[in-house]
């Protein structure tokens, strides 16, 4: 899933109008071929089924749900050791202010 979300953002979205409409109307996403290219899916480099557009899209929500896991992995430890260093700071602190009465 990760592999499929870094594919994802490396797509290039474009805007386009179909020549069979009006002009005025225009439709955003990526083009058959780059998606072809990107994931390997589909019968042809000319079409993009909506059914592997669903999947690549699962795949790369899955994908942002384990960055997410993983960064929050990552702040519960950092949020650990800062607890833990604001602990010792405290107790050095006291120490050093213990040492300092006692010099006087």
């Amino acid at each position: 899933p990760v592999q499929i979300l870094d594919r994802v953002a490396d797509l290039p979205i474009q805007k386009w109008t179909y020549k069979s409409e009006d002009g005025s109307i225009q439709h955003m996403g990526t083009m058959a071929q780059d998606f072809a290219a990107a994931f390997g899916l589909g019968m042809d480099d000319k079409h993009i089924a909506t059914i592997d557009v669903d999947g690549v899209v699962l795949a790369a929500i899955q994908g942002l749900n384990k960055q997410l896991e993983d960064k929050e992995a990552v702040i519960a430890a950092q949020s650990e050791s800062i607890a833990e260093l604001s602990a010792l700071l405290e107790v050095l602190e006291g120490r050093l202010g213990a040492n300092e009465a006692g010099s006087d």
